[in-house]
């Protein structure tokens, strides 16, 4: 009978000791939850936000540069289309001027005109004249558009070379000719080349069919590479963190892209790893803490559930103890000066007082 209300009494003391430990864990975890969200969550998307705005960044800078080098070359273009020598679509007249274009800028090294029959009339180089009909510039100024582009391999560097065609036009809108500059890319590759994001952060530029024009990782094949298959080709620009996330080669990426001005695609792009790796360590960083005061929590509130649990664990025993008729049980509590002190000394004298009863029992 002894032994069952023993472990009774266990059996509540155990009950005791973890709802006060549940309880003062689910309190604390109220705060450290909102700290989780503040130090993980929310600095994680802060950190995507900066990411983005970034890539955007330097996908604009890296676009205004290509655009201004393309409208300084079509500005060019313009003002000699527009001569007297050019329109006079007579080769000696407009060998000099066509010389002093390729001489004044580096990186043009030809600069011609064309009849509107296709034939060559004028050239930078003295060179023979050969039949430009077939090109795929001078069938867009033809057809009626202000500007005719294309991107090539130069026969002679075996690198990518990009042709710029404008119509020379006399009275009214009569097109006299085409004239036309063939320019190495190499200059505008060096830009894009230099242009780094961290370790391994990079700029691509591509052609108006996605071929590769200017890669930032390396330099360029002997031929147009064909990069349509590119993840961030498909990007889809929206706010989110898996818009510009994406996956290249088994390898996860963060990319941006964006359109010149002449329809080309600049792509800039970083890996994932190294653009997160700050947040990675913010976040690992938030985690221990919130692990290590996580578990302080739970040794402190296992102390103070057991400090309370055990003297109420006592005084239910010394209950027990004086329901049997065991008066002279010592009360330690009652020393204390809390909730569980009073309880204690109420015990006590609720002792001595059935001590007294039990004493003026006996002497009838």
């Amino acid at each position: 009978m002894a032994q069952g209300a023993t472990s009774e009494k266990e059996g509540a003391g155990f009950k005791i000791l973890y709802q006060i430990l549940t309880t003062m864990c689910i309190i604390a975890l109220i705060p450290i939850g909102g700290l989780w969200y503040i130090s993980i969550y929310k600095s994680k998307h802060d950190w995507t936000a900066n990411i983005l705005e970034n890539l955007m960044n330097s996908t604009e800078s890296l676009t205004r540069s290509v655009d201004d080098w393309t409208t300084m070359n079509l500005r060019v273009l313009q003002q000699n289309a527009d001569t007297p020598a050019i329109q006079s679509m007579q080769s000696d007249r407009q060998n000099p001027v066509l010389k002093t274009m390729a001489d004044t800028y580096d990186w043009v090294y030809l600069a011609f005109t064309v009849l509107p029959n296709g034939e060559n009339m004028g050239r930078s180089d003295g060179k023979p004249q050969t039949f430009y009909g077939d090109r795929d510039y001078f069938k867009q100024v033809l057809a009626g558009k202000s500007l005719g582009q294309q991107v090539l391999l130069g026969k002679t560097s075996g690198k990518p070379a990009f042709i710029l065609a404008k119509p020379i036009q006399g009275e009214g809108t009569r097109i006299l000719g085409v004239i036309a500059i063939a320019m190495s890319l190499e200059d505008l590759s060096k830009t894009i080349t230099k242009t780094r994001i961290g370790k391994t952060g990079f700029a691509v530029l591509l052609d108006e069919n996605n071929r590769l024009i200017a890669h930032g990782n390396g330099d360029v094949s002997s031929e147009l590479q064909d990069l349509s298959a590119h993840p961030a080709l498909h990007q889809r620009n929206i706010f989110d963190r898996n818009s510009f996330v994406f996956e290249e080669d088994g390898k996860k990426i963060v990319a941006y892209t964006k359109k010149t001005q002449q329809g080309w695609t600049l792509i800039v792009q970083q890996d994932y790893q190294e653009a997160y790796a700050a947040a990675n360590e913010t976040e690992r960083n938030a985690i221990i803490l919130l692990l290590t005061t996580l578990f302080s929590v739970l040794i402190i509130a296992y102390l103070l559930a057991l400090r309370l649990s055990t003297p109420i664990r006592n005084l239910t025993a010394i209950a027990d103890e004086i329901s049997r008729g065991n008066l002279g049980a010592k009360i330690k509590e009652t020393e204390r000066s809390d909730e569980i002190g009073a309880l204690a000394r109420a015990i006590e004298r609720m002792g001595v007082s059935l001590q007294m009863a039990f004493d003026r029992l006996r002497k009838r």
